[in-house]
């Protein structure tokens, strides 16, 4: 009778260690959760970087922000971002609009992204600041993710990223 509170234990910390319960600001490495942002996998938006044949091609899950709202609140006050996700910022048409840090937590880096899909510049963003950060060019996407995300993939400026379709965005 005394071991009958074993399973229940195991049981509860699994349940804890696959959830996760951190309130700390660093960046979650698991790679066990198939997708960001609670998505189901099939609804998980994904932007991919296309390589050359024979070379693995990275790609990012990531959250849209497609409305007004959503691109000024962007990754603003969340505690952190698991290390392969991002978001993707919609916009209706091209701009050359500023990207700050006021209330992120968490060190980002931003990639502008041409209509074509042609990134025109990376930039690398400190948490809590209020630099404004441009792109180079007129870009119609911007996707956010951990600081040092696309250098680590060997993305730079000039590559391309396969943004998903169909995706509209309000002014």
């Amino acid at each position: 009778m005394r071991w009958l509170w074993f399973p229940l234990l195991v049981g509860t910390v699994a349940i804890v260690m696959a959830c996760g319960s951190s309130t700390s600001s660093t960046v979650s490495t698991s790679s066990s959760r198939p997708g960001c942002f609670h998505f189901p996998d099939s609804a998980q938006p994904v932007v991919g970087f296309p390589r050359a044949p024979g070379l693995n091609a990275p790609a990012l899950p990531v959250e849209i922000a497609n409305t007004v709202s959503e691109r000024e609140t962007g990754l603003m006050n969340r505690a952190s971002l698991d290390q392969n996700c991002g978001m993707l910022f919609v916009f209706p048409s091209d701009t050359s609009a500023a990207f700050w840090m006021k209330d992120t937590l968490i060190p980002l880096s931003i990639a502008f992204v041409k209509a074509d899909g042609t990134i025109v510049h990376i930039e690398d963003m400190q948490p809590q600041t209020e630099t404004n950060h441009y792109s180079t060019e007129p870009y119609r996407y911007a996707i956010e993710a951990n600081v040092g995300w696309f250098a680590a993939q060997g993305i730079s400026a000039g590559d391309k990223a396969g943004v998903p379709s169909g995706i509209p965005a309000t002014s």
